[in-house]
């Protein structure tokens, strides 16, 4: 007798329905994967299925609309950071950075969506393709505004700002497909460090240490915590006061200098 499945509440049950279609289509692409295959993978029954979608295009537009909305909360986001780097007098060029590193991590911690939107709905199907090229608008439109910014404040060169902004989309496109999707690349820093370094040099404005500019926006070097002198554990409530190290050898039995 087969065991009863679990009774989840109707959103947890689409999630696990949506999650099951985005593995199988970043591995078997859209075409070659069924609305059987879901319903297997799921372990749902068909009717189940029936009841949260109509089609297997429906699971795929609504994956699309998940990877639209996440990425635009991040666009937005990364237009706060530099809007506010202006604002505050902070460095603009670290939240450069730091959008750039935004955009990795959601595509890296987002493996399944990213190949579905890059390999499968890129120019597959108008509503698909159109839903991907509306994304794409939006962050070019914000990708300009920020450069602009960029060069009002003297920060980079004056130049064809939609010509730069392509650049810059399409060596991060390039990027997620070839360094995160294909090779796996897990050190987003140092990815968003080379990129970094070759838009600065590239755009910086005539006058600008491009050197310093980019010696300033490095992650800071992880220090090792310092060791432990054996005096620095807590007493034992069996010692006695009278066993501690004298005063004048500064707590240390090593002949450290306490920090």
């Amino acid at each position: 007798m087969m065991a009863k499945r679990r009774r989840l509440p109707p959103e947890e049950r689409k999630s696990e329905i949506l999650e099951a279609a985005a593995e199988l289509f970043a591995v078997r692409g859209y075409h070659a994967t069924s609305v059987s295959d879901i319903i297997d993978t799921a372990g749902i029954a068909r009717g189940t299925f029936y009841l949260y979608f109509q089609s297997k295009k429906d699971v795929f537009l609504e994956l699309i609309e998940s990877y639209f909305s996440g990425f635009a909360e991040v666009l937005e986001s990364n237009h706060g950071r530099l809007d506010a780097a202006f604002a505050e007098g902070t460095n603009p060029v670290r939240a450069w950075r730091e959008n750039v590193l935004a955009i990795l991590s959601f595509h890296a911690n987002n493996p399944e969506l990213t190949r579905i939107v890059y390999r499968e709905a890129m120019g597959r199907d108008e509503d698909f393709s159109d839903r991907v090229d509306e994304l794409s608008w939006l962050a070019r439109g914000k990708l300009v505004q920020e450069f602009k910014a960029m060069s009002s404040h003297g920060l980079i060169r004056d130049s064809d700002l939609d010509v730069v902004a392509s650049i810059a989309m399409g060596a991060t496109v390039n990027i997620i497909m070839e360094h995160l999707l294909r090779r796996g690349t897990s050190d987003l820093e140092s990815v968003a460090d080379a990129l970094m370094d070759n838009q600065v040099r590239a755009l910086a404005a005539p006058g600008i240490d491009v050197d310093l500019v980019l010696e300033s926006i490095k992650r800071p070097a992880r220090k090792r915590p310092a060791p432990r002198s054996k005096t620095a554990k807590p007493a034992s409530k069996r010692s006695k006061p009278t066993r501690r190290p004298p005063a004048s050898s500064g707590g240390n039995r090593s002949g450290r200098k306490a920090p």
